[in-house]
């Protein structure tokens, strides 16, 4: 794979997907954020992704850390930097102990270095810590502008300039470098219910149309852009595998949830999931799919009241491919919208006792065995919607099927969004506790109880099998 003359991908998809395939080429990008914000592990990418993928040779020029602790720190990314060093495609330039009285001597280095290794992607960190030795800023611009601006971009090698943006200012480094610099990628932190998400802003890059400027992060196993969640409705010849539980859990049909909550859910529980208004339903049904299917596929009956806007037949349609009409025979959903959906049980009714005396009526029915049990999945938003007039009962209702799902060791998958008036009933009854949420554009989970950091959630393929996993945002 050759990167094209105009343009020098990231080799990060999602970010080239969005510039018209990378940055232009001898172009010179400014990295700003504070410290910590995930700078130097992108620009470690940077190269790392140049030298691997499109035979670029690379330079890393350092006047902040050594030799020896960036090969360490980037060796727990599973970048092998030295291994590209001894194959003569990178060189590590440290120039920490450079003071004011050399630095025209270290740019030149660099220049030579450049030219002498034939570089295509050069990465300066940082431009901070380079000017403190300059007695005066007019000096670190004319070297910014002469020596990297021009030299460099003679040269056709893309470099990244990285700065430091000092913590409580809006101010990128010295004020002068985002005015030399082609383009500007800003890296930032948001505090959401006390955790951290990693942002990267596209602020500016000349000469390209900028798709989507802001973009979700981490730093877990290197840097990685996390990509919206869409799941897959059709099967195209791959299902979720089938992931068995114990005696005491059954698996959710995610992995790394199962993970999360210790093998899966408890047999006899009451786990909740909260719902953000900007969560469609296309992702909510995407991320019910693998625990339908997995609960189905290991035998259990499963009882599903749609979320308020759901209709039966599209949850039906979504999950044919994953079931098979066999499969369907155990996938039973109540209709509550009074449309009469075929092969769905009606929850017509003039109360909100007739829905609870139904699901408890089909419960008898579908009978239970030490190896079978049920999993029910209710959306008490469209129950709230259906019988708003009758919330005190639906509350003393609530609580009864909690208890008794306990009793009968079966599973209770509780469906609110944020504005439901039962949220809070259903959050202190439950034995796990989750929040579904969507960030410029990434679908997200969190654990309340228990509590967990942010994680991105994914579709994909692994081994031949349909999945969703679960990337913490770090």
């Amino acid at each position: 794979m050759q990167a094209s003359a105009q343009r020098v991908p990231f080799g990060v998809p999602e970010l080239d997907n969005v510039i018209e395939g990378g940055l232009p080429k001898g172009s010179l990008v400014l990295l700003a954020g504070t410290p910590g914000s995930g700078k130097t592990a992108f620009a470690a990418r940077f190269l790392f992704e140049g030298t691997t993928k499109f035979g670029e040779k690379g330079i890393y020029v350092s006047f902040a850390e050594g030799r020896d602790a960036f090969f360490m720190e980037m060796e727990r990314y599973g970048l092998d930097f030295k291994k590209l060093e001894q194959e003569g495609k990178f060189i590590f330039l440290d120039l920490m102990t450079v003071k004011s009285e050399g630095i025209s001597a270290a740019t030149q280095v660099i220049v030579d270095t450049v030219t002498d290794l034939n570089a295509s992607r050069l990465v300066i960190d940082s431009f901070s810590a380079m000017a403190q030795a300059f007695p005066q800023v007019i000096e670190a611009r004319s070297i910014l502008h002469t020596i990297l601006g021009k030299i460099i971009r003679q040269a056709g090698c893309t470099t990244l300039l990285i700065s430091e943006v000092p913590v409580g200012t809006s101010r990128l480094g010295l004020g002068i470098e985002e005015f030399v610099a082609d383009g500007v990628l800003r890296f930032s932190q948001r505090e959401v219910g006390g955790r951290i998400l990693r942002i990267l802003g596209i602020h500016k890059l000349r000469g390209t149309k900028i798709g989507k400027r802001e973009h979700l992060f981490t730093l877990d196993n290197g840097f990685r852009v996390l990509k919206s969640f869409e799941p897959t409705t059709a099967n195209d010849g791959h299902n979720f595998e089938t992931l068995k539980g114990d005696s005491s859990h059954r698996s959710t049909g995610i992995r790394d949830l199962d993970t999360i909550l210790g093998g899966g859910f408890r047999r006899g529980s009451h786990n909740l999931f909260e719902v953000s208004e900007d969560v469609s339903l296309e992702a909510l049904t995407g991320f019910l799919a693998p625990i339908i299917s997995n609960a189905v596929k290991a035998g259990d009956q499963v009882i599903c009241i749609p979320v308020d806007g759901m209709f039966p037949e599209e949850l039906q349609s979504s999950l044919k491919n994953h079931l098979g009409a066999e499969g369907l025979a155990a996938f039973h959903i109540f209709d509550i919208t009074g449309r009469g959906a075929p092969n769905t049980v009606n929850l017509g009714g003039a109360t909100v006792l007739q829905p609870f005396d139904t699901f408890w009526k089909t419960c008898r029915r579908l009978g239970r065995t030490p190896s079978r049990g049920i999993l029910s999945i209710f959306g008490f938003d469209s129950l709230e919607s259906r019988f708003a007039k009758d919330l005190q009962a639906m509350q003393g209702l609530i609580s009864e099927t909690i208890a008794k799902v306990r009793n009968a060791g079966d599973i209770l998958v509780s469906i609110a969004r944020p504005f439901s008036n039962t949220l809070r009933q259903l959050s202190c009854a439950s034995d796990s506790h989750f929040k579904l949420t969507e960030y410029d554009g990434v679908l997200c989970l969190s654990g309340v109880k228990p509590r967990t950091d942010y994680y991105g959630i994914a579709a994909g393929i692994s081994q031949n099998h349909q999945e969703i996993g679960l990337v913490q945002v770090s």
